[in-house]
């Protein structure tokens, strides 16, 4: 049914635009082979400016398009079901609403955070069996464990992140998730806005995608085993070293979740796979433009002067102090 088409959703507002750009293009770049990858930009308040620079960027790619989808009503309704922004926006929850509202004839949608870099091919998740699962997602790498019972998961279960999300598209219209997820809205409120959402509405109904679909930076940035140790990640629910080695030099997607020592497409930063962005930033219509500085603030200082085993531990105390105790 998917035939080499792909169809893909990004998000953000113009402050990410270019960010955006950096993951569009490297997806573009690594995928030429498909027939169609068709964007759909869920922009909110995007500059003329940067829309056109969008549109001259994928006109160099014959197999693409990118359609910037009328956002304007979804801020409306998603307080319409009480929905709480995130950050002071609501703009995380976007692709929840797109996925209805989105006339594609494949079966399956994937979102992609901006803050990524598409490092190969993804006929691998037009192929994905979904075995009757609402979406594929990956582990989550940066939320610690403890977190799970806030939100009624039992250590053991799956958490995963949203960064990435291939959606049974047909399922979707077919069971009218997107009613009855409104109404689950209406009274349920999550911290971590729509991840949270997924994570509880959605159990059991995920497929899990292996960590090649979405590799965190964390593991670039920390010693892996000593990570997985200090987050209390558990083998039934979570990936082994293993399979993250599997993954290290090879990953499909790369998730930028690592910024002690500075965002990758931040200027100045000494991220371990800043390199990467900067390669795909000159491949945009943006690659003149004066990014964001890092600040070398007290974490990028202490990660520079701290033991790995120390550094990792105060990783996770902090995420727990954040995320692991109920409102």
């Amino acid at each position: 049914m998917n035939k080499g088409t792909l169809n893909v959703i990004y998000q953000s507002d113009d402050n990410y635009a270019v960010v955006s750009a950096i993951s569009i293009v490297s997806l573009l770049e690594n995928n030429k082979h498909l027939k169609e990858i068709n964007i759909f930009y869920l922009g909110h308040q995007l500059k003329k400016a940067s829309i056109n620079k969008f549109n001259k960027m994928v006109d160099n790619y014959q197999n693409a398009t990118i359609t910037f989808v009328d956002v304007s009503s979804y801020p409306d309704e998603l307080k319409e079901i009480g929905v709480k922004a995130w950050k002071g926006l609501y703009i995380t929850w976007y692709k929840m609403l797109a996925f209805a509202k989105l006339d594609i004839k494949t079966d399956r949608i994937l979102y992609i955070n901006p803050h990524t870099v598409i490092s190969g091919a993804l006929d691998g998740l037009l192929d994905l069996d979904f075995e009757d699962n609402v979406m594929a997602l990956s582990y989550d790498a940066t939320m610690v464990n403890a977190h799970k019972d806030v939100i009624g998961l039992k250590p053991t279960d799956g958490y995963f992140n949203c960064g990435i999300m291939l959606i049974n598209h047909k399922k979707w219209m077919k069971d009218e998730i997107d009613a009855k997820m409104r109404e689950h809205l209406r009274h349920n409120h999550y911290e971590v806005a729509d991840q949270d959402l997924c994570n509880v509405f959605f159990k059991g109904k995920i497929k899990k995608v292996g960590v090649e679909y979405n590799f965190s930076t964390v593991f670039y940035g920390y010693d892996i085993k000593k990570y997985i140790k200090a987050n209390g990640f558990l083998p039934e629910s979570f990936y082994s070293y293993d399979e993250i080695m599997e993954s290290y030099y090879t990953p499909k997607i790369i998730h930028s979740q690592f910024g002690m020592n500075g965002r990758p497409w931040q200027q100045g930063n000494e991220n371990p796979v800043g390199i990467l962005w900067r390669k795909y930033l000159h491949l945009t219509p943006w690659k003149n433009t004066t990014m964001p500085a890092a600040k070398k603030d007290m974490n990028w200082r202490l990660y520079d002067l701290l033991p790995q085993s120390i550094i990792v531990k105060l990783y996770a105390w902090a995420v727990n102090r954040k995320f692991a105790r109920k409102k």
